[in-house]
Formats: structure tokens, sequence, C-alpha cells
């Protein structure tokens, strides 16, 4: 049941945020009474947390899912770890990114860091990538990693979606491209 509840909140949240959605819908889209809702979840606050830290579980998960494959070489990893998280994170509004920016400000750093921690922590992919002759052999691989996470980090904030007109999508999928056709060697 926690797990239904979840999957289908986490749909609400991602496409309307969490101030525009009550307690009637996230009900009625996991199929359940708000008696029944609230039995799992006496608060909003609490479920706010819990839909966040299952949505982290599912990029984490892909993540290792990807990382574990023996098929795929380390720049292939990457990219495709980079595409899965860009194909979770789509369905992500700018009204979600403001909720947790104004509302729950300790969530949205929790965000900012797992983000880092796993960008960070794929390093390692491009310094083995490195080692196998596929990217610029003056390239750092932790100074690039730095250029990525500082792109994402600044390009995607509620503050610069809303001014640019851009979706989250669309400016993940745009960094992404950006920092792998820099740093590929041409072949």
């Amino acid at each position: 049941m926690f797990k239904r509840i979840l999957e289908n909140t986490l749909l609400l949240f991602l496409s309307k945020g969490f101030n525009k959605v009550n307690t009637d819908e996230i009900a009625s889209s996991a199929g359940i009474s708000k008696r029944t809702l609230y039995r799992y979840y006496s608060s909003k606050e609490k479920l706010i947390t819990d839909v966040i830290e299952f949505f982290k579980n599912q990029i984490r998960s892909k993540i290792d899912e990807v990382l574990k494959r023996e098929d795929l070489s380390p720049i292939e990893k990457y990219k495709m770890i980079l595409s899965h998280v860009a194909k979770l994170t789509s369905k992500v509004s700018k009204n979600l990114l403001i909720d947790l920016q104004k509302e729950r400000p300790d969530i949205f750093e929790g965000i900012v860091a797992f983000r880092s921690n796993n960008i960070r922590s794929l390093a390692s992919l491009l310094e083995e990538a490195k080692k196998q002759g596929d990217l610029r052999s003056d390239l750092n691989p932790s100074f690039a990693t730095d250029i990525l996470l500082a792109a994402i980090n600044n390009i995607l904030t509620p503050e610069y979606l809303i001014h640019h007109n851009h979706s989250f999508e669309e400016s993940l999928e745009t960094i992404i491209s950006i920092f792998l056709d820099g740093i590929l060697i041409r072949k």
C-alpha cells in the first residue's frame, strides 16, 4: 500500500508541485479513501518527505543497475546513467521546484546534495574512460565533473527555469549534450 501511495503521489507532485495537490487527489490517485491515506500518513509533510526519498531511491537504483553492467564501457555507463537520470527527472515541474525551495528548503538542499554526490561518484567512470583512450588526454575528470555539476546546479533552479522559460528536461538534456560532446574524442 505504501508503494502505491508513494508512486501515485510522486506523479502528482512531479506534475503540479505539492502545494496544488490536496489529500483528496492523493487518495483518489492511489485508489484509496482519505481515511486510509491518513492511516498511513497523518500529515502531508511526512508524505512529501517520503515521496522525495522514494524518488531519490528510484534514481539511485537505476544508477546502481547501470554500474553493475559488465557489457558496457565506462563511457557507455556514464552516458546511460545521465540518460536514465534525465528520463526519470523529465517530469519534474517548475512548480515542484518552487514549492520545495520555498516551503521545504531542507528537502530542496537534500536534493541538490543527492544530485551532487551522485554526479561526483561518476567521476571514476570518466577516469576509466580516459585510461581506455575514450576521453581527451588533457581532460581532468574531476574538474570536468565539477563543471557539469556547476552547470546543473546553476541552471536547474526555479529562478533560472522561470526567467528563461526552459523546461527542466530540456535544460538537463542540453547540459548533458554539451558536456559529453565537449569531452569525447571525435572518432
